[in-house]
């Protein structure tokens, strides 16, 4: 009889604490169940904001946005909904207005700077932050006082030969064809300036009318961007990641980060007589070899597909105006005689020029979404109220440009709105901010604006276009940027032989 009690004591013993841990550890899940949505919905910093009950609770409906490239439509949902300012996940902010791109992106006096969420953007092979991910604002200014000379106009004076040439050689293809893929020309375009300009060699895209094995690789990635993000945004995630990626996942990004090195080695060992990239940053060896790397594989991707893809938009939309494309057509060809009349300072002062890209550039922007900043230790204010350090938040671009709020007919393509016309003098342009505000805008704004008058100037001056495709070329999915449809355009030489 003793045995068999010291027997069920044993097992009381062994059983009971078990038994008891289990309980609580259960009871803690209870209650963590109970007590999370209490305090998301009622008692968190950001509960005062307004926003669905579910993004409140969790930042799952914006992931599986993100994940099916429905993430625009989402953010445009949610502040038709909710208003200029959503609430559209636990910790994170989306603003419309105008003083937003300030309170955010400006530094407070006294206060330190809204650094980028660097989880937002996938990192370099290297582990080396570029201008986008540098954390240090002293150590970004450093870094972008070096590049800032080879973006200067000064400096792209002297790179106007570049520019000049693949745009000439883009037309000189197109004349080849009766009809081309827009988006496709203006990549090959833009990639092969891009690559003369950061490598001292072109990838020969316009050449052979093809994508490079390393081009194409990078738009075969673009649809990955948003799991990547996700990938990043949660530490065991990012852990698990980082011990079961696949090994040909691994030696792709490797693949693709070592194309760079080797392209920027060999320019730097054999130097070169033209104005590129390396010929006029200072050469103070400030940068580290880390920093010139991931810098020159930034330069070519941040440099090219959002130029090519605000070009293939505003095509598009001025295809689809025909009112507005002959405005423009009479502008240009009533400007100049000849292509080599098209400089880049006369390019510069063509009104209606600048005021359709503009416009492309709110309706068809080159950052569809948004790029999001971290409120800083110790807290500051936003939109003329406090929010602590940690809180994410951003100004969501498509959904700014396309509020009622900010300009009347959002949806309507009118570049006479950025011209003075009477109708559209209640729109708020401070809202449109498309490269940026302050220390941390693009670094290559004014190359971006010089290329983009060049390389449409040209196809207007020396063809007459049109396209069959219809409205439904706009519904495109976003996975950080465009995911660009092909735009099949008809080019008519105007000085073909009759």
């Amino acid at each position: 009889m003793a045995s068999t009690q010291d027997s069920f004591a044993s097992i009381q013993q062994t059983v009971l604490p078990g038994t008891i841990t289990f309980k609580v550890l259960a009871a803690l899940v209870v209650l963590y169940l109970i007590s999370y949505p209490i305090y998301a919905i009622y008692l968190h910093p950001l509960s005062s904001y307004p926003g669905g009950t579910l993004e409140k609770l969790t930042r799952l409906p914006y992931w599986i946005a993100c994940l099916k490239g429905n993430q625009v439509k989402f953010m445009q949902e949610q502040h038709r909904r909710y208003g200029p300012t959503v609430r559209f996940a636990p910790n994170d902010l989306s603003f419309t207005e105008a003083q937003a791109w300030k309170d955010i992106c400006l530094i407070p006096k006294g206060k330190k700077e809204n650094g980028k969420e660097i989880r937002f953007h996938a990192p370099s092979a290297n582990g080396t932050p570029n201008l986008i991910t540098e954390p240090s604002p002293v150590r970004h200014a450093t870094v972008r006082r070096v590049f800032s000379p080879a973006f200067s106009e000064k400096a792209l004076k002297q790179q106007e030969p570049l520019f000049q040439y693949y745009a000439d050689l883009m037309i000189a293809r197109s004349r080849k064809k009766g009809t081309v893929n827009m988006a496709e020309l203006l990549n090959w375009t833009t990639f092969d300036i891009m690559a003369e300009f950061a490598f001292g060699q072109s990838l020969g895209l316009l050449e052979k009318e093809a994508y490079s094995e390393w081009v194409a690789t990078v738009f075969n990635t673009l649809i990955v961007l948003p799991a990547l993000q996700m990938i990043q945004f949660y530490p065991l995630s990012r852990k698990l990641f980082a011990l079961l990626e696949p090994k040909s996942v691994a030696k792709m990004r490797l693949d693709h980060f070592n194309h760079t090195v080797s392209r920027v080695d060999k320019r730097l060992k054999e130097g070169s007589p033209k104005p590129d990239l390396w010929n006029l940053v200072e050469e103070s060896g400030i940068l580290t070899s880390g920093e010139i790397y991931t810098n020159a594989e930034l330069f070519m991707t941040a440099g090219t597909e959002t130029t090519a893809s605000l070009l293939t938009g505003t095509t598009y939309y001025l295809l689809k105006n025909p009112d507005k494309m002959k405005i423009l057509t009479d502008e240009i060809r009533g400007r100049f005689k000849s292509n080599k009349e098209m400089t880049l300072e006369a390019l510069s002062q063509l009104e209606y020029l600048n005021a359709c890209l503009r416009e492309g550039l709110r309706v068809y922007p080159s950052i569809p979404s948004a790029i999001p900043r971290e409120i800083a230790e110790g807290g500051n204010i936003i939109m003329g109220k406090w929010l602590p350090g940690g809180t994410r938040v951003s100004v969501h671009q498509s959904a700014t440009y396309r509020s009622p709020s900010n300009f009347k007919n959002p949806d309507d393509f009118v570049p006479e709105r950025w011209l003075g016309d009477p109708t559209y003098k209640d729109d708020i342009r401070e809202a449109h901010q498309p490269f940026g505000v302050g220390t941390r805008n693009c670094l290559g704004m004014n190359m971006a604006w010089h290329e983009m008058r060049l390389l449409l100037s040209k196809l207007i001056y020396n063809f007459d276009m049109k396209t069959e495709v219809d409205a439904s070329w706009r519904d495109q999915n976003v996975f950080v940027i465009w995911d660009r449809k092909p735009l099949p355009v008809t080019l008519v030489d105007i000085n073909a032989p009759a």
